[in-house]
C-alpha cells in the first residue's frame, strides 16, 4: 500500500471517528436524565390543606398517579382511583 493511500486511509477514519464523536455528545443518555416521579401512591386521605394538583402518567419507573401539592408537606402521590380523590379534584377544579 502506497504512502498515499495510507495517508486518505487515516484521514478517512479520523473524519469517521470525530463524526461520531460529535454526535455521541448531543445524546442523552439514561444514566444522566434524572426521572422526579411518583413510583408508588397511597389511597388514604390526605390530612394537609390541598392548594394543587397536578396528574401523572404512568411510564416506567412511574406510576399513574394524582399529585397533590399542600402547603405544609409539598406533593403528595394519591392513586387516581381513591374514592375520595374524584371530589377533591372537582373542588380544585372549580375554586377561582
Amino acid at each position: 500500500m502506497s504512502d498515499c493511500r495510507k495517508i486518505t486511509v487515516l484521514a478517512a477514519l479520523f473524519v469517521v471517528f470525530g463524526c461520531m464523536a460529535l454526535v455521541s455528545a448531543n445524546y442523552r443518555r439514561p444514566t444522566k436524565v434524572t426521572t422526579h416521579c411518583c413510583k408508588s401512591v397511597s389511597k388514604q386521605k390526605i390530612p394537609f390543606e390541598i392548594i394543587g394538583y397536578k396528574r401523572q402518567h404512568a411510564l416506567r419507573p412511574c406510576v399513574k398517579a394524582i399529585i397533590f401539592h399542600t402547603k405544609n408537606n409539598g406533593n403528595v402521590c394519591t392513586h387516581p382511583l381513591a374514592r375520595w380523590v374524584p371530589k377533591k379534584l372537582k373542588e380544585l377544579t372549580d375554586k377561582p
